[in-house]
């Protein structure tokens, strides 16, 4: 095939695909690759890995420089600090899902989904009451299921929030005593976890849904 200028790359489910070009000219043509790819085994990460450094590598995902977000903005907005892993969170992988499955909301979305839960007076999810009360209800993350993943803002500290999921019905739904980023790894790579992935994601990837795709280096 000869030299190929790959442009994009980028990991889905145990592969990777990359396009390219090759040749010049009139001799210039397009280049497809699918190969598999490596995944690490969760329990040889090493120990002293932050969960967002564990989110990273079961993903294969590569950090691209994405632009600042104005936090100081959004929690004034909000009326409330945030998580600090959630911040780094979305700075890491910006915009997209999680094995095609999971949305993270973006700082204007976790916004919108805030007020709008305000907005309804009373929270549907005893015995949380709407945020921005005490013990309310804040949503960071939806999926294709119909799930919803909040903090229960019980404290001042916000990096001591715990994890509440609930499901499309108005049912109590399941507190987890950790934050984000460690539900989330836990959450992938545990396949007895309360709450388990459906049974056809055997790798983790994440989708970017940005539009700003660029070689991933790890492809190089």
């Amino acid at each position: 095939m000869g030299q190929v200028d790959w442009r994009y790359a980028w990991p889905f489910s145990n592969r990777w695909v990359a396009f390219g070009r090759t040749g010049q000219g009139e001799d210039a043509g397009p280049a497809l690759v699918i190969a598999l790819r490596s995944m690490p085994v969760a329990e040889q990460l090493p120990a002293e890995a932050s969960w967002l450094e564990r989110l990273v590598a079961v993903t294969g995902w590569v950090p691209r420089t994405a632009g600042q977000v104005d936090w100081a903005a959004v929690e004034s907005r909000l009326g409330t600090p945030l998580p600090s892993d959630y911040k780094a969170l979305v700075e890491t992988f910006g915009d997209g899902m999680l094995d095609g499955f999971h949305c993270v909301f973006m700082p204007d979305d976790l916004i919108k989904s805030a007020e709008s839960a305000a907005g309804l007076g009373q929270a549907p999810w005893e015995p949380h009451p709407p945020f921005p009360a005490l013990g309310g209800l804040v949503p960071w993350m939806g999926n294709e299921h119909d799930q919803s993943f909040h903090w229960i803002a019980e404290g001042p500290d916000p990096d001591r929030w715990p994890v509440y999921v609930t499901g499309a019905e108005p049912e109590a739904g399941d507190r987890f005593d950790c934050t984000a980023t460690e539900y989330l790894f836990r959450h992938l790579t545990d396949p007895q976890h309360p709450i388990p992935m459906p049974v056809d994601f055997r790798a983790h990837w994440f989708m970017d849904c940005s539009g700003n795709v660029e070689l991933d280096t790890a492809m190089e």
